[in-house]
């Protein structure tokens, strides 16, 4: 009977190790960065690893700049806020071409640290104001943020919503869409849209109508 305590501590301390071993195993698994949707598109703010396949010293770590663009090495500042993660790493990997730095790059961008991801929706809405990005998403459909905005007033010209985008070569442009359409399908056509993504840094105004 004396040796039964020696042999419950012996047990204690096997046990012990055993669940500091387990414990640490999903911690090193969590440390892996979640991959970057290809689709997402870059906004400033946004801090980057651009990764050049076999080549360690063109590989940087930076964030978006204010005028969305991003400083690479051995070449030009480059404007990507705008495009897609894919895109952009299409358009790096050509740059490196065009400039004869090298022949067949191989560029991976993953997101670090995404921006606060905003879009303004304003006018003739329930919930106007700022509408911050699900930490899941990196694209809403309009109607969906329509709804996040609690709907429509009464008085709200649904079928002429303006949205206002910055586009691949950093210009404003504007769309309008006929979101009540897209609702209801009342009036819907052919050429009747049934969805229209939504990216952070879009402004959305919904116009009121006159009488």
């Amino acid at each position: 009977m004396s040796f039964l305590p020696v042999r419950l501590l012996l047990s204690f301390v096997a046990l012990l190790g055993a669940l500091t071993a387990a414990a640490q195993q999903p911690a090193a698994a969590e440390s892996a960065p979640p991959p970057t949707d290809p689709a997402y598109k870059l906004v400033a703010g946004d801090q980057i690893a651009i990764t050049v396949f076999g080549e360690g010293d063109l590989s940087i770590t930076q964030k978006v700049d204010s005028d969305g663009r991003i400083r690479l090495a051995l070449v030009d500042d480059l404007l990507i806020a705008g495009r897609s993660v894919r895109e952009s790493e299409r358009l790096i990997e050509k740059l490196y071409v065009d400039q004869r730095i090298l022949r067949k790059p191989m560029i991976n961008i993953h997101v670090q640290a995404y921006a606060v991801r905003e879009i303004s929706i304003l006018g003739a809405l329930r919930g106007p104001g700022k509408m911050t990005f699900p930490p899941e998403k990196s694209v809403l459909d309009i109607t969906d943020v329509v709804t996040r905005a609690g709907g429509f007033l009464p008085t709200a010209r649904s079928d002429a919503v303006k949205i206002t985008r910055l586009d691949s070569s950093g210009r404003e442009t504007t769309v309008e869409i006929n979101v009540e359409a897209m609702l209801t399908r009342r009036g819907a056509g052919p050429s009747t849209l049934k969805e229209f993504p939504i990216y952070p840094g879009d402004r959305i105004w919904v116009p009121e109508r006159l009488f």
